[in-house]
This record gives structure tokens, C-alpha cells and sequence, in this order.
């Protein structure tokens, strides 16, 4: 199935097997139903997977099958990477890293740029409450303070470091009614992440260095310190998904 979805505010043109829509995004969808049916009240779902699988692209194809039948009730996606700090504090604080001291916007992406406290504090709110959502734009490069208004009684929270085994991190599943986690070959994922940075104007030597500086150690944290998640998917090369 192709079909046009906006993800973080671009209009982007997807496909989706329909072997996988019917063995596996569909039926996930429907059992996000029947959990809140079950315990009528607002569901919290985590997506938890690395930089350049295509976690926004699946949460926002999750959510448009969350509306495609009155059977199922509607979900709506909440991007993580509204808890970024902003660049102006990510500029004025630096963290070791193998005996060197780098500045916290060179490694904009990993955990430690993210605010912790302040996305605990949203996850529990959205249990008893309907409260604005942080959303990063990708234009100001910033996050948007309460930028979304949450609306709907199924949730789907999308981000690399949901799952991370570190402390503190590692409670954030309590937080969650179901929790997904995407695995796949870390040399795919290069070869994604290095094209999607020269289409974006990079040339190839830029986009290769700033993965092996950046997206590579992401890429592994994720793969390799993420606690279990209630369903693992692998994502194939094609694309194709299969249950771990």
C-alpha cells in the first residue's frame, strides 16, 4: 500500500506491505483498542527504535490505519524529539567523552540532550490528563514548547532512547501500557542515514564522517542498551517487518 502521510511536518510518501498490514500493523492497531477498552483510560504506547529506521514513518502510518474504521478508536502519535534541550543550553554545557571535554550540540541526538524530568513529567500527566506536548521544529532546529494538543485515548510515543537500560531511563516503561521496539542491521541503517544527509545537501564524505562522530554511536546504544520491549519487530532491507 502506498499512501501519503505527514511526518514532523512533511508530507511524505510511503509503502507498506499488505502481507505486513494484515499480519502485523493492523492487528497492532487493534489490540491498542481493545487495551483501552479494557481499561478505559487513556493508553500510552512507546515505538522505541534507532535513528533511521523509520519509527515517525510507522507511528504516523499507525495512526492514519487507527482511522480508517469506526471499530477502531483514533490514535494520535507524540514525536519524542520535543524534549531536546534548546540549542542555547545545548551550546553552554559540554560532557566527557573518552577524555575530552565536547559540547553538548555536537552530540545533539544523544540521551544526554534530552530533558528527562520534563518528559517523565508529560508521561504522567498523560495518564490522568489531556496536556500540551513539546513538538521539535525542524525549521527554528528548536523545540516548541506545547506546541500539541493531546486529544485522543490512544498514544503512540515515538523516539530512540524510550527504552534506554540506563538509570533512571530504565523505568520509563512502567510509564507505558505496551512498548515496541524496532531491531534491524546497523550497516543498513548507514547506508539510510548517510543517503538521507546528502540529499539534504551534505556531500558524501560530510554525511559518512558525521555518522561514524554522531549517528553510529546512537545507532549501537539503541541496538544494544535497550531494555526488552513488549513486541520486537525486525526490519528487513525491503523494508518488510517480521515479529522477534
Amino acid at each position: 500500500m502506498k499512501v501519503n502521510l505527514n511526518v514532523s511536518g512533511f508530507d511524505t510518501e510511503a509503502f507498506f506491505s499488505n502481507k505486513d498490514i494484515a499480519k502485523i500493523h493492523k492487528p497492532l492497531v487493534e489490540k491498542f483498542t481493545r487495551l483501552y477498552q479494557e481499561q478505559e483510560e487513556r493508553v500510552i504506547v512507546f515505538l522505541c527504535a534507532p535513528p533511521g529506521s523509520g519509527k515517525s514513518t510507522l507511528a504516523a502510518f499507525w495512526e492514519y490505519l487507527s482511522q480508517q474504521s469506526p471499530q477502531l478508536e483514533p490514535l494520535q502519535v507524540l514525536p519524542f524529539d520535543g524534549f531536546h534541550y534548546t540549542n542555547e543550553i545545548l551550546e553552554s554545557n559540554t560532557i566527557q567523552r573518552n577524555n575530552e571535554t565536547i559540547s553538548l550540540r555536537n552530540i545533539k541526538g544523544a540521551s544526554e540532550t534530552f530533558n528527562l524530568t520534563d518528559l517523565i513529567d508529560k508521561l504522567k500527566q498523560l495518564q490522568t490528563r489531556s496536556p500540551k506536548w513539546p513538538y521539535y521544529d525542524r525549521n527554528l532546529h528548536d523545540p516548541v514548547d506545547d506546541a500539541i494538543q493531546v486529544d485522543k485515548n490512544i498514544v503512540v510515543v515515538e523516539g530512540n532512547w524510550l527504552l534506554l537500560n540506563e538509570p533512571v531511563w530504565c523505568d520509563l516503561y512502567k510509564l507505558a501500557d505496551f512498548t515496541v521496539f524496532i531491531d534491524t542491521d546497523a550497516d543498513f541503517l548507514k547506508e539510510r542515514l548517510v543517503n538521507r544527509k546528502v540529499r539534504g545537501g551534505a556531500s558524501e564524505q560530510e554525511a559518512v564522517t558525521f555518522y561514524e562522530n554522531s549517528d553510529a554511536i546512537n545507532v549501537n546504544k539503541v541496538l544494544t542498551q535497550s531494555v526488552r520491549a513488549d513486541l520486537n519487530l525486525y526490519m528487513n532491507k525491503n523494508g518488510s517487518f517480521e515479529i522477534q
